[in-house]
């Protein structure tokens, strides 16, 4: 049996570490960690915070 490619769309990623199936950061594959409605990455600073029920903010600077 071969090894079969999983590719998930940035939505996916994105709904994924929102509701905790997923601890990797979709910029740079480090660890997130998850405090007080906020999902953030130490490594490279991206991040994640609800506003409202259903809006997600992706707080990511290129650079």
């Amino acid at each position: 049996m071969g090894l079969v490619a999983l590719n998930r769309t940035l939505d996916q990623e994105l709904l994924a570490l929102m509701r905790g199936a997923s601890l990797e950061c979709p910029a740079c594959g480090e660890f997130v960690l998850h405090r007080d409605g906020v999902i953030a990455c130490p490594e490279c600073g991206s991040g994640l915070r609800k506003e409202g029920l259903t809006a997600l903010h992706l707080d990511v600077q290129a650079g």
